[in-house]
């Protein structure tokens, strides 16, 4: 099997996997948690702060949004580069950083990520609408990177061409 059938596969399993794990939670709430709401409450608390108006609850998603950006941009700009010169055991010689500034940055970016992680499972576990807005934000901040990490590279393989009405039709 090719590199990108795997690719395929892998991530259609995964959908799958994601569908079979959220169906039963989704089908068998029965009305009385808390979590499957959106919007403000009276008794929606965030990391002891009440969130029980539209401008709270506003204040909350933008703290969420940025927790979540700044997670995204650490694992996905920072985390390869000390990763990378640390760990890689083919890399023997690091030209770009000395031992002592690898060494800060890694367990600077390993402390922060840490107490980062500590804000998120609070805020993650409050409400369902919070927990999908922050995966939402890190996913639209994960196209701005991805997309300025694959501008750095060259690529051989050439994109596919569209398909012409004709084509379409026979497909």
């Amino acid at each position: 099997m090719d590199i990108k059938s795997k690719l395929v596969l892998s991530t259609l399993a995964s959908l799958v996997v994601l569908i079979v794990l959220a169906t039963p939670i989704f089908l068998l709430d029965n009305g009385d948690s808390k979590y499957f709401r959106y919007g403000w409450h009276d008794d929606l608390v965030l990391i002891s702060v009440p969130i029980n108006t539209g401008n709270r609850y506003f204040c909350a998603v933008l703290f969420v949004v940025i927790i979540r950006i700044g997670e995204v941009l650490v694992q996905e700009v920072a985390y390869p580069i000390v990763s990378f010169n640390i760990y890689n055991p083919d890399k023997k010689e690091v030209e770009e950083f000395s031992k002592n500034e690898l060494q800060f940055f890694g367990n600077t970016l390993y402390l922060i990520e840490g107490i980062r992680g500590v804000f998120k499972t609070m805020t993650m576990v409050t409400q369902i609408d919070i927990a999908l807005i922050s995966v939402l934000a890190g996913e639209l901040i994960s196209i701005v990177t991805i997309r300025m990490l694959l501008n750095e590279k060259t690529f051989k393989v050439k994109p596919h061409k569209k398909l012409t009405d004709v084509e379409y039709q026979l497909v």
